[in-house]
């Protein structure tokens, strides 16, 4: 797991990836576990199994629910962040002319 860094506008391809695949995991234990749930009470090792997996589907899905939840701060937070300013705007130089009667070069 690479550091967090304070860069704003980074790239969130990253994190898009890391949120669909958690929740593609937690579908995937999900799925199992109803797959494997026991029809009758002599299968309770796959029960267990089956809660487990439950358990750890509920986690990522949580886990993916806060990551979406902070990206998603962060893009507004950059959003009202770059409203603020105006647009760049090119400046022209200064000409030997203007410079000459602002007194900032002898001529």
């Amino acid at each position: 797991m690479k550091p967090e860094t304070n860069n704003q506008y980074q790239s969130s391809f990253g994190s898009i990836v890391q949120i669909n695949f958690r929740l593609l995991v937690a579908f995937s234990f999900t799925f199992v576990g109803w797959i494997i749930w026991p029809d009758t009470a002599l299968g309770y090792g796959w029960g267990f199994l089956a809660i487990c997996l439950f358990m750890s589907a509920l986690g990522l899905f949580i886990e993916a629910i806060k990551a979406m939840t902070k990206l998603y701060v962060r893009d507004r937070a950059i959003g009202k962040y770059t409203a603020q300013g105006n647009k760049p705007k090119s400046a022209e130089l200064a000409s030997d002319d203007a410079l000459k009667s602002s007194e900032m070069i002898d001529g």
